[in-house]
């Protein structure tokens, strides 16, 4: 037979009273079953025990539903209602079964905020990135215009074609730097773009097979980017300027295109440039002759406009020929003045 004792009832010694489990102490039976048996823990208190409620009885009453009550009076006070849950409500995870949602709850807030200041500073950093680009120098910028001003003051607000031209067409001039090749490579590849649009140009770089297609292909995605960065060339389907029937104009060269997008960006003129010398070496010749090799050095320029200039081109011509009128002989005269020998 076992005897079974609550271990906050062994720690009870000491009381004035005698009690049922003090004189089950002094029992020799009980005593000697104690000393047999294995020691046992104290028990845990957790934060729903009575003995939490303790302190917060106005009466100062610590057992029972003396305590409990006075805890639900005083917790219809918000501030301490507050109190007893900033007291309660954070403790490890052994004391509070909620305590992994509680800390969880911080973690995923600060990820979240990590997350925010992560988009911020890249949408920050796109901002100045596309900043530099569009206004690499904003004091120059202000010259300029300042130059401009006092230039329409003195001219009274007149324009030249070339000016009007140049505020109502856009386009953009890009050099490359100087490439490993010559001047005779190079012109095949920039004469073989010349006219296309910037799209198929590149197209036609990507599968040429001369060593500095690769070249050009790089600078003509580099021109067409800085054109829709700088200018706003190009942006015709995003702005909505796309022609609703396509029209079927006639280039320079003699060739008929339909043109549906007039902000189209296209290859108005394309040339190369000699550049200094790379470098020297020895050409080895027969009978211990040599000779030496100068390797040169090329760029390549381009001038990207968009279809507008041309749909105004093919216009013009079309203008000038109706204006000049059909063809008239020349009238039937005598003619004077003519030498009688041969001029050889």
């Amino acid at each position: 037979m076992s005897v079974r004792l609550a271990a906050r009832r062994l720690a009870l010694s000491g009381s004035s009273s005698p009690s049922p489990s003090s004189s089950l102490l002094s029992s020799p039976s009980c005593a000697a079953l104690l000393l047999a048996s294995p020691p046992t823990s104290s028990q845990r208190r957790h934060k729903w025990s009575v003995d939490i409620f303790r302190g917060w009885s106005k009466s100062g009453s610590k057992d029972g539903d003396g305590g409990l009550n006075a805890l639900k009076y005083e917790l219809e006070d918000p501030k301490k209602r507050q109190q007893f849950l900033e007291r309660n409500m954070h403790g490890t995870v052994e004391d509070n079964i909620f305590q992994d949602e509680i800390e969880a709850a911080p973690r995923a807030g600060a990820a979240a905020q990590e997350e925010r200041s992560a988009a911020a500073q890249a949408e920050q950093k796109t901002r100045e990135t596309m900043a530099m680009v569009t206004d690499p120098d904003p004091r120059a910028r202000m010259r300029w215009h300042r130059k401009k001003v006092i230039q329409m003051i003195r001219t009274n607000g007149h324009v030249t074609e070339r000016e009007r031209l140049a505020r109502t067409e856009r386009q953009l001039l890009h050099q490359s730097s100087f490439l490993p090749t010559s001047v005779k490579k190079l012109v095949m590849l920039s004469r073989q773009i010349a006219g296309k649009p910037v799209d198929d140009a590149i197209a036609q770089m990507q599968w040429s097979k001369k060593k500095m297609a690769a070249e050009i292909k790089y600078y003509l995605e580099e021109a067409r980017d800085l054109a829709v960065a700088q200018r706003g060339m190009g942006l015709g389907k995003a702005n909505g300027e796309v022609l609703d029937k396509p029209r079927k104009i006639q280039t320079k060269e003699g060739k008929w295109i339909d043109i549906a997008d007039p902000t189209r960006m296209y290859i108005a003129q394309s040339w190369v440039g000699r550049g200094p010398w790379r470098g020297k070496s020895i050409d080895y010749k027969g009978r211990g002759r040599m000779g030496v090799i100068q390797h040169p050095s090329t760029s390549f320029t381009v001038l990207l406009k968009e279809e507008k200039t041309r749909i105004r081109e093919h216009e013009e011509r079309v203008a000038k020929k109706k204006a000049k009128g059909p063809w008239v002989h020349h009238p039937n005269r005598s003619i004077h003045g003519q030498r009688p020998y041969y001029t050889w």
